[in-house]
């Protein structure tokens, strides 16, 4: 039986929805509806599964890369003899003072917003996946949004692939493997959708 849905109402013959319509004060369209199937449906919870796993991994690791500098370290100074260093010198005695950034403290703040921003790239709409092979490309694209270092610094590099490595570890939906020769992480899905499906049904409907 062919389904017809106007807005989100749902009718099962093209009559009742061309009847509805005539009541509506505006036009609207008719679209043919095709119910999505068990595996589908499973297959949807799977993925928002999945992209919480991972949304919250990266909230995480945008957490973990807050600057927690020494405040000495915030900034440095120089003197009109050229002596230059961290704030945790003494340069109380020293003759025409000026302060500035410390190299520190920006490279901790620059790791701090590229976190930020790659977080930022991570939301939007997921729903075009809908094959299990496509959860291992998602979940794939997801980490190298998180790990993107066209500008970062080694110190971010190295905190990403131990933290998504750590994560893996304690994951087992979620499978973890590096290459070293081109130093390149890839995860991918390694669970089972029927099972994934079962155990969140079972601890939303508790």
């Amino acid at each position: 039986m062919q389904q017809y849905k106007v807005n989100n109402t749902i009718f099962n013959n093209i009559e009742d929805a061309t009847a509805h319509v005539s009541t509506l004060n505006k036009a609207v369209t008719i679209s043919p509806y095709t119910p999505p199937s068990k595996a589908s449906i499973k297959l949807n919870v799977v993925r928002n599964m999945l992209i919480r796993e991972m949304l919250e991994w990266a909230g995480s690791f945008v957490h973990s890369m807050s600057p927690s500098t020494d405040v000495n370290w915030m900034y440095s100074f120089e003197d009109a003899d050229g002596n230059s260093d961290a704030g945790d010198c003494y340069y109380e005695d020293c003759v025409n003072v000026t302060f500035g950034n410390n190299l520190m403290w920006e490279d901790a703040l620059h790791d701090y917003q590229s976190a930020v921003d790659n977080f930022d790239c991570l939301l939007g709409d997921y729903n075009s996946v809908d094959s299990v092979e496509g959860l291992s490309d998602m979940l794939n694209n997801m980490y190298h949004t998180m790990s993107d270092h066209s500008s970062e610094t080694d110190d971010y590099i190295g905190c990403v692939r131990d933290s998504i490595k750590r994560m893996c570890e304690g994951n087992d939906n979620i499978a973890h493997s590096y290459h070293h020769p081109s130093r390149r992480t890839t995860i991918s899905f390694s669970g089972n959708v029927n099972a994934m499906y079962k155990a969140y049904m079972l601890d939303r409907n508790s």
